[in-house]
């Protein structure tokens, strides 16, 4: 079922992927890396922080547990769980998007305190982030919407409204084409709020099928509500690491040279194509099957599903973050390099995302691990953890990024000067701009992953050691001789378009073949679960 479900949601994800990658190009050929795709980014970026404050991330990993522990009483019990929740959820996130838009300009200076040596840029982001705030609702209920029907086995509504969102981005997109770049950046600004809201509508049907309604009951001292806030308290930091990891990015990068927050946005985009498409699918997957194994006391069923998503992921993980760290310019060439995007963008670009692919395997294994916790009804310890990660990922960011350009600003002032003082503590330091910045990311990941192995067998049980690190072994292997190849053919210096397919053509079967030497067993089982997708695909349609 864990990989049935993951295979639906990862198909679908995929899709929902690609028409990113097409809305990307779109973007970058309309506003390239200038004042305008900036001001668009770090807009974008606070309801998407924002979000994993109080939904995405903190509401998700309290409201699994909770609705598993209804879902196990019985079907009515858990409807009433999921429109108590909602109403809650309303209630924080509606507010939460009207202060937002109120206090724009103070949040804006919060965030990229070096937009204000640029009047334009400054107040364009502010008008922007004020179209976009009310998309934190929308999330939100996305993402509950999410959590729900994979409990009760649904899988693939909230990919599919995935899919539906980049569609109306993309038509945003379009229209904002032939428009000069401020106009054609409002436009694409209030399609991501068109988006959001039909992202929910097109998962009522779903919804219908497991029984639960959109209409929430307000009703805030139920037991439920109570068990979620006592979760979500120490889930808001613990569940937001990654989009403060960005926040902390993008402060610092609008230090840097103007394009910075762009280069780090988009290579930021490629990096998450494995991680949208295998990690985020299995991890959602995972959380509900977790929480539903927890709650019925099954610890054979937990520490088997636990021990496969670990398997999986490096599995998967491994070979993907190895193939776009070596093709990381001519796959940000053939993206993105149009318009206004020019080639040393993409080789910025490129640099970053070779930083980002570093840490890869390590997110997805730490977001499969906080899943166990979570599931347990632990959300401090991962809290916990993720402290400890922001701030290696801030000592390393200051250590790596070189000086700042930004002029005139008290946080550049403050910037230095922590800086001056952790080089006299620290004598290894670099110069390296917004790729020190990627770099530091991929460094509190693996801290994040080296705490939490560390703590799991005092907090949960025996951790699946052997089957997780054969399967690690066997992937780097395998993608070793991989990569080889890539690295073979990138020497070639053909087209991006060549230079990708050839790569795609040759390194598929080289990682398939390696694992087939080396017994891999997610290799046999995948090849069993592609055949069992395929006679049902037949099956349906062969169907009078």
């Amino acid at each position: 079922m864990l990989l049935r479900g993951t295979a639906i949601v990862s198909l679908l994800t995929l899709l929902s992927r690609v028409l990113g990658f097409v809305r990307d190009l779109l973007v970058a050929r309309i506003l390239g890396a200038s004042l305008f795709a900036d001001a668009f980014f770090v807009a974008f970026r606070i309801p998407n922080l924002l979000r994993s404050f109080v939904a995405e991330g903190a509401l998700t990993s309290a409201f699994a547990p909770t609705f598993s522990s209804s879902l196990s009483r019985s079907r009515a019990d858990a409807a009433s769980t999921f429109k108590r929740i909602l109403g809650f959820l309303l209630t924080i996130t509606i507010p939460l998007s009207l202060l937002g838009m109120l206090y724009a300009p103070a949040v804006i200076q919060l965030i990229a305190p070096g937009f204000s040596q640029n009047r334009e840029k400054f107040e364009l982001c502010v008008q922007l982030s004020m179209i976009m705030m009310p998309y934190i609702a929308c999330v939100s209920v996305v993402a509950m919407i999410n959590s729900a029907l994979n409990a009760l086995a649904i899988f693939g509504a909230s990919a599919w409204g995935q899919v539906v969102m980049n569609i109306v981005l993309i038509a945003g997109a379009l229209l904002a084409l032939p428009l000069e770049p401020r106009a054609a950046t409002i436009v694409i600004s209030f399609s991501v709020l068109v988006g959001g809201i039909v992202q929910i509508v097109v998962q009522v049907p779903a919804l219908r099928r497991g029984g639960l309604s959109l209409r929430p009951n307000v009703e805030l001292q139920h037991r439920d509500i109570r068990e979620v806030v006592r979760l979500m308290i120490p889930a808001t930091i613990g569940a937001s690491i990654y989009q403060l990891t960005i926040f902390i990015a993008t402060l610092l990068a609008s230090l840097l040279a103007e394009g910075s927050v762009s280069w780090l946005f988009y290579a930021d985009r490629i990096a998450q194509f494995p991680l949208g498409i295998f990690s985020i699918a299995l991890a959602s997957v995972l959380l509900p099957a977790l929480a539903n194994a927890s709650a019925t006391s099954d610890h054979d069923g937990f520490q088997k599903r636990l021990s496969n998503s670990l398997r999986y992921t490096s599995f998967v993980i491994v070979p993907l973050a190895c193939g776009i760290g070596t093709l990381a310019l001519p796959i940000t060439e053939l993206l993105f390099e149009r318009g206004a995007f020019s080639h040393q963008s993409s080789i910025m670009t490129s640099r970053a995302l070779q930083a980002l692919s570093l840490g890869l395997w390590a997110t997805s294994c730490h977001s499969m691990l906080v899943r166990a916790f979570i599931a347990r009804k632990d959300t401090v310890t991962p809290t916990l953890i993720g402290i400890a990660s922001l701030i290696v990922n801030l000592v390393v960011s200051l250590l790596l990024m070189g000086p700042v350009i930004s002029e005139g600003s008290r946080l550049r002032a403050f910037v230095s000067t922590a800086q001056r003082s952790l080089h006299a503590a620290i004598p290894w330091q670099g110069s390296l701009g917004h790729v020190g910045l990627a770099l530091a990311s991929s460094a509190a990941a693996f801290v994040s992953l080296a705490a939490i192995l560390a703590i799991f067998a005092l907090k949960i049980g025996p951790f699946p050691w052997r089957t997780f690190l054969s399967a690690t072994l066997r992937s780097v292997v395998a993608s070793a001789a991989m990569v080889v190849i890539l690295s073979w053919i990138v020497s070639l210096n053909l087209s991006p378009s060549f230079t990708l397919l050839l790569g795609i053509i040759a390194s598929g079967p080289v990682y398939i073949g390696a694992s087939w030497i080396l017994s891999s067993p997610e290799m046999a089982e995948t090849m069993r679960l592609a055949r069992h997708l395929s006679r049902n695909a037949r099956g349906l349609t062969d169907a009078p």
